[in-house]
């Protein structure tokens, strides 16, 4: 956790469920409108809220680079899909641009920018496309997103074999109450903190919280992207799921996508990045594990391609041998301080006076 203590805003209100951002000041106060950097967790959209899997080493540094570092809450799945989830970033952004004083902090809404970790790279990518005021700059963090038609989202059977971190597979039955058509029964929910059994438990340190094993679930059971449309009825997995089976060039993103936009209603055309990336995006950085099997690499390199593609200014990182959350291990800022450092100033290069 950062070292400063935020100021937590409500930014929206749905009935009973408030919607929260956490807000760290600069380092040295000043008494003038700051730029911010906002950030979004990851938690594979079903679990999590703006304390979880924290990157205090880019808190940190925003808040000494004279930035403020906001930390947002969005509803999970299930029972919400990705388009409630891009409405909560248009929110937020639009919270930001009518609400400049949060807590005892000025916000320039001017000089924003935006970050996502794992599947909080979903709400980075919508903010470039749809957020008002616009961000000046994208960081993604073992994003996901780039490529969500690969085998690893879309398993033509149910996998077989451990395949997300060296964990287990996962029997359905004992998750029925998050798999439709009961999740879609469940109440809105936008924090799901992170749990663990302790030391007494037969599991020590396993995740105790099973939202934490939900996504897992779907990616095994290859219907996550029929939770984040919405579309089960038919499923919309089962339909992509036969692109898979046509050949398919890495580098042949354009051919892929308008295949994919064909394939696809077109009310799930604005909740899927890949299909989003257009010259009017701002700058990303974008920065991957080569060894990770929650988010594979895959999913940065086809963004990265995408945004070659549409001439927007992106920087790719990619880390030989790290896995998932790599910043966030034992170790993580002697062994990619410099990584770090370069991020906070790419950040500071979009978000300085012009």
């Amino acid at each position: 956790m950062a070292d400063a203590t935020p100021s937590t805003v409500t930014y929206k209100q749905i009935g009973d469920l408030s919607l929260y951002i956490d807000v760290y000041p600069p380092t040295a106060h000043p008494d003038r409108p700051v730029p911010a950097l906002v950030f979004f967790h990851g938690g594979g959209m079903t679990v999590g809220n703006r304390t979880s899997w924290f990157p205090t080493w880019l808190c940190r540094r925003t808040t000494a680079a004279g930035f403020a570092f906001i930390s947002a809450d969005y509803r999970l799945l299930p029972p919400s899909t990705g388009h409630d989830v891009l409405e909560d970033v248009v929110d937020l952004f639009a919270f930001l641009d009518s609400t400049p004083l949060l807590g005892t902090v000025q916000i320039d809404r001017t000089r924003l920018a935006v970050a996502g970790s794992s599947a909080g790279a979903f709400c980075a990518f919508f903010a470039a496309t749809y957020a008002n005021p616009k961000p000046r700059a994208v960081l993604s963090l073992y994003g996901l997103g780039g490529d969500l038609f690969t085998p690893h989202v879309l398993s033509s059977k149910p996998k077989t074999e451990p395949f997300f971190l060296g964990y287990e597979l996962l029997d359905p039955a004992e998750f029925s109450e998050f798999m439709y058509p009961k999740s879609a029964s469940q109440a809105p929910i936008a924090q799901s903190q992170p749990a663990f059994f302790g030391p007494d438990s037969p599991t020590p340190g396993m995740p105790s919280n099973p939202r934490m094993k939900v996504a897992r679930l779907w990616l095994q059971l290859g219907v996550f992207l029929d939770y984040w449309t919405g579309l089960h009825e038919p499923s919309i997995s089962a339909t992509l799921r036969e692109l898979l089976t046509e050949e398919r060039e890495e580098d042949a993103s354009a051919m892929m996508d308008a295949r994919l936009r064909r394939a696809l209603p077109p009310s799930a055309h604005p909740i899927l990045p890949q299909l989003l990336v257009s010259p009017e995006w701002p700058p990303v950085m974008l920065i991957h594990g080569s060894d990770d099997s929650a988010v594979p690499a895959q999913s940065s390199r086809a963004m990265h391609a995408r945004l070659l593609d549409a001439k927007v200014v992106t920087t790719f990182r990619i880390m030989d041998g790290s896995g998932h959350s790599f910043d966030l291990k034992n170790g993580a800022e002697e062994a990619f301080g410099g990584l770090f450092d370069e991020a906070i100033e790419f950040l500071r290069a979009a978000l300085q006076d012009a």
